[in-house]
């Protein structure tokens, strides 16, 4: 793994941590929708951790729709170097209370479209699949981590996203 792309997820995982000591008015917040910052992917394949770029800078929006169901929509800089943008659905039916810290961990799955890739370099262009784990403080500020396996000759990842709740 590059050292920038380190750095990114350090930073993410620190700005985390410290999520707790942000100023928000109740001791536990689900926010109904978080502004969200691309950061980085690590792909899974040798070659393309060589090749591809690994630092993925760009912003987006989440909805809550209720507990379980979200959508989102954003842009950000691809592996390839190129705009990408994206609306996904996302459905994260399980959680995991992390004791009573109130804070949790939610999985699942998203789906939906993106742009900004060649059918050569994602096999199911535009359509786009992930596994979802998302690490919620109590404060709301979040860490998510979308996952997406080897598929023929295109390389698998693990990307990162910081989320902050909005307010209104």
């Amino acid at each position: 793994m590059r050292l920038y792309a380190r750095k990114a997820i350090g930073l993410a995982l620190i700005a985390l941590l410290a999520a707790p000591s942000l100023a928000l008015a109740e001791d536990t917040v689900t926010p109904r929708a978080t502004l969200d910052f691309n950061l980085a992917s690590i792909h899974t394949e040798r070659w393309a951790r060589d090749s591809l770029n690994q630092v993925n800078p760009g912003l987006g929006i989440t909805t809550r729709l209720s507990d379980s169901w979200s959508v989102s929509g954003g842009a950000y800089k691809n592996s390839f170097s190129r705009l990408s943008l994206y609306a996904l659905v996302n459905f994260t039916p399980i959680r995991l209370q992390l004791f009573h810290s109130g804070w949790h961990v939610d999985a699942g799955v998203a789906g939906g479209l993106v742009s900004g890739y060649r059918r050569q370099e994602m096999a199911a262009a535009p359509f786009a699949g992930a596994g979802l784990l998302r690490v919620v403080s109590r404060r709301g500020i979040a860490l998510s981590i979308m996952g997406v396996p080897n598929y023929e000759r295109n390389s698998g990842f693990v990307g990162f996203q910081f989320n902050v709740p909005l307010t209104f």
